[in-house]
């Protein structure tokens, strides 16, 4: 049998396949792979013509990684610089201030608590509209049930009851799911909604549950929706409200024990002692059972009339003060207040919250509350109402795993369920390495992988981003904080990820974010290669730019040959006309702005370059042509200058005043500056310099000559060295553009232009002329810096 990876030519036609590789497999082996920044593997078993054995099941495996989509690309992109200021947090405070740690993680996770049930829908709405909110309303729930036992002070210090009757009523639907989303909050809003609420067959029932599950404040505005408060002016309803007020007192001053003390935002109703101290809670509440204990003693009394004029309203106060008798001192009433809830709790999860509000309000779950979810799964039997047996099975488990501090079990059991994604897992080590030791267990190398298992979800969570136009960025975000793999997968990534490649914006971002990163091989590569793509579009300043990004100065000089090619022939073609007119050259004109931000060009110590070092000094600088080329565009710039202030003169045909003599001074003392870089610090290419000596002859013998008797004997002794022929041969090769891999994709080659085809145009004659010039500007140097000697 043979293994054949293969890609979909057709997305439509599922056999139109293509083979890009085969190994032989035998039954049992093992076949270890890798990849680049794909999402998806197909591995396929083909016919094999030396077995002939094989390619009657054609597809052996399928492996794909689904990238985020909708509300998690949503919560990707919010999560994430909550994740990288918490990494930096941590890296900043180090192991010694552990308090502070735990402050970091816990502001960390209530945000991404905080963005998780932003995104999922509002829970009393409905359910979800979409499999992936679906997704996130799973997620949230979960996150925060972890950061219960983990982040909370609340959980080991006895206020775990209200706290895990808070959670199920923002997420009791979760544990209905597939049957049907059933929130109490939902159906609470929905009987609110009808014109008589005790019509509808569900109002007693659901009042119970939500007491049950210590919803108060929603189980007081629905009692207070019975239609008997609406007709107090008829004696019948006048005695049900008598009654019904007597429950509503009741519920309405219910001790509550929980650290919000001075707050009414928990879910348990406000108007009671709201206490965080145990003993003044001990105090209330034994009066207040009391009470209870007082109005249950004469239930029979109270509902008497009641059973005649309403038997389901009877029933249902009934059973309202039953459920409050649930921590009474009298054996028989405690044990008919549990049947009850058992009665009408629709799972264990409902009764578990139940016994810990109106039995057990202080547990302590490190404790009690393992045999607690034994003893009320016992009762009910396994039975349950509307709710998902799988969810509530897994539930039971991370629950106890929990409570016992056990992380790698709530890892394991993440990782094999449908209900957290690779989002969830690679954010939640930063909830569960709260607890003492498990930064120990996390942080252990993994074998066979170097890195701990944080880094290895993380990156499983960095495959999904990377398949996407929109994530790959958040990868390489996510990839910064991986300490062993993260630097290489990036570099791969950036590497080979098409998605750098779209557009301009896109490549500054992805070069940056590897700069940021460190990855200056990285960087280097991902410039390069948008600059042979520039350069292959004709871009020639956008590849000039990528390459100088790339810190390629050779791949610079190959790219700006045929321009300096260009530049070689217009001089040439200008030999012996001695009139210095500007060159038409518009490809350098738009290369301004680039080569106004050349990096600094160091200069010859003597202030001229020898021509038997021309060649170790194109070695030593780079970017060489880049900078001759800038040269040149300002000694264009200042020529034109110079041309500009003597239309005028030449125009009047009058004498020429001062001020224009000043003008004509300074306009070619703005020549000097690109003359000395391109002859005396050797910018000019060797070939070049004897044809820009020719082209200059007008500024040599003009009466404003701007150069020094020093820079003058140094132009006389390049033109030494440029009249002898002293052309390197490689520097030659470079400007005519041979055996160059970019030559002719920006500016096509000049034909002719080079060393020899300028040395065919030129005579001796013009190195004789060039030498005559350069002596009288000697002479002329000589007397204005003798002149200036005698006037100072």
């Amino acid at each position: 049998m043979d293994l054949a990876v293969v890609q979909q030519r057709n997305i439509i036609d599922s056999d139109g396949t293509e083979i890009i590789g085969s190994l032989p497999a035998a039954p049992g082996s093992r076949l270890q792979f890798s990849w680049g920044t794909g999402t998806q593997l197909r591995l396929c078993e083909v016919h094999s013509q030396a077995t002939d054995a094989g390619g009657d099941d054609p597809y052996a495996g399928f492996v794909e990684w689904i990238p985020p989509v909708g509300e998690q690309r949503r919560t990707a992109y919010d999560i994430m610089p909550l994740y990288k200021n918490l990494r930096k947090k941590l890296h900043m405070l180090g192991s010694g201030r552990q308090q502070e740690a735990r402050e970091a993680l816990q502001e960390y996770s209530a945000s991404v608590l905080n963005v998780l049930t932003s995104c999922a829908s509002d829970p009393a709405a409905g359910p979800p509209r979409s499999e992936d909110l679906l997704q996130v309303a799973y997620e949230a729930g979960l996150w925060q049930l972890l950061e219960l036992f983990f982040l909370s002070s609340d959980t080991p210090e006895g206020f775990f009851a209200e706290a895990f009757a808070a959670w199920l009523c923002q997420h009791g639907g979760l544990l209905c799911m597939p049957s049907g989303f059933h929130l109490l909050a939902a159906e609470a809003r929905r009987l609110q909604q009808l014109q008589r609420v005790d019509d509808d067959p569900s109002y007693w029932p659901t009042l119970q549950r939500l007491v049950l599950t210590g919803q108060i404040e929603v189980a007081l505005t629905l009692l207070t929706a019975h239609p008997a408060y609406a007709e107090l002016t008829n004696p019948d309803m006048a005695a049900k409200v008598e009654v019904l007020e007597q429950v509503f007192r009741l519920l309405r001053v219910v001790p509550r024990f929980s650290r919000q003390a001075g707050s009414s935002s928990s879910m348990l109703g406000a108007g009671g002692t709201l206490t965080d101290d145990i003993v003044v809670f001990s105090a209330e509440r034994a009066k207040w059972m009391q009470q209870v204990d007082e109005l249950y003693a004469r239930r029979a009394q109270l509902l008497a009339d009641m059973k005649k004029l309403d038997p389901a309203a009877a029933k249902g106060l009934a059973g309202i003060l039953c459920l409050l008798c649930a921590g009474s001192s009298n054996e028989h009433i405690m044990r008919d207040s549990f049947n009850h809830a058992k009665s009408i709790a629709h799972n264990w999860v409902e009764l578990l919250a139940g016994v810990l509000l109106w039995k057990y309000p202080t547990l302590q779950p490190q404790l009690h509350l393992k045999h607690l979810v034994n003893k009320v799964k016992t009762a009910l039997g396994g039975a349950s109402r509307h709710s998902d047996e799988e969810f509530l099975d897994f539930f039971e488990q991370l629950l106890l795993a929990a409570c016992d501090q056990e992380v790698q079990t709530i890892i394991t059991l993440a990782t094999q369920q449908p209900y957290c994604g690779l989002q969830f897992i690679a954010h939640i080590y930063d909830v569960i390495r709260a607890s003492p030791g498990a930064e120990r267990i996390i942080s252990r190398p993994l074998p066979g992988f170097g890195g701990d298992q944080a880094e290895m979800f993380t990156l499983h969570y960095v495959e999904t981003l990377t398949g996407h136009a929109t994530t790959w960025q958040l990868a390489a975000e996510y990839l910064a904080w991986c300490p062993v793999h993260g630097s290489a997968v990036l570099e791969a990534l950036l590497d080979r990820s098409p998605f750098p490649l779209q557009d301009e914006v896109t490549a500054l971002k992805a070069f940056a974010l590897a700069q940021r990163h460190g990855l200056t091989g990285a960087a280097a590569g991902l410039a390069r290669r948008l600059g042979m793509a520039a350069a292959a579009g004709g871009r020639s300043a956008a590849a000039l730019q990528w390459f100088m990004r790339a810190h390629d100065p050779a791949r610079c000089a190959e790219l700006v040959a045929p321009l300096l090619a260009k530049v070689q022939q217009q001089l040439l073609d200008q030999a012996g006309s001695y009139q210095a007119a500007p060159l038409d050259l518009p490809e350098l004109s738009a290369l301004e702005p680039l080569l106004a931000h050349l990096p600094a060009q160091s200069s010859s110590k003597d202030g001229f370059v020898q021509q038997q070092h021309q060649q170790q000094l194109l070695q030593a600088r780079p970017y060489q042509e880049l900078h001759c080329l800038r040269a040149l565009l300002r000694l264009q710039e200042a020529l034109q200058g110079v041309q500009r202030c003597q239309q005028p003169v030449a125009a009047a045909g009058a004498p020429v005043t001062a001020q224009q003599q000043a003008a004509l001074s300074a306009a070619y003392r703005d020549v000097r500056g690109p003359v000395i870089e391109l002859l005396l610090e050797g910018l000019a290419p060797a070939a070049m310099q004897l044809l820009l000596l020719l082209y200059l002859v007008p500024v040599f013998d003009s009466a404003h000559m701007p150069f020094s008797r020093a820079e003058v004997q140094g132009l006389l002794q390049v033109l030494g060295g440029a009249s002898a022929g002293a052309v390197p041969a490689a520097a030659a090769a470079v400007l005519a553009g041979r055996h160059s891999t970019l030559a002719g994709l920006a500016w096509p080659a000049v034909a002719g232009s080079g060393s020899a085809g300028s040395s065919g145009k030129l005579h001796a004659r013009h190195v004789d002329d060039v030498r005559l010039v350069l002596c009288r500007s000697l002479v002329k140097a000589h007397v204005q810096q003798a002149a200036a000697l005698v006037d100072a």
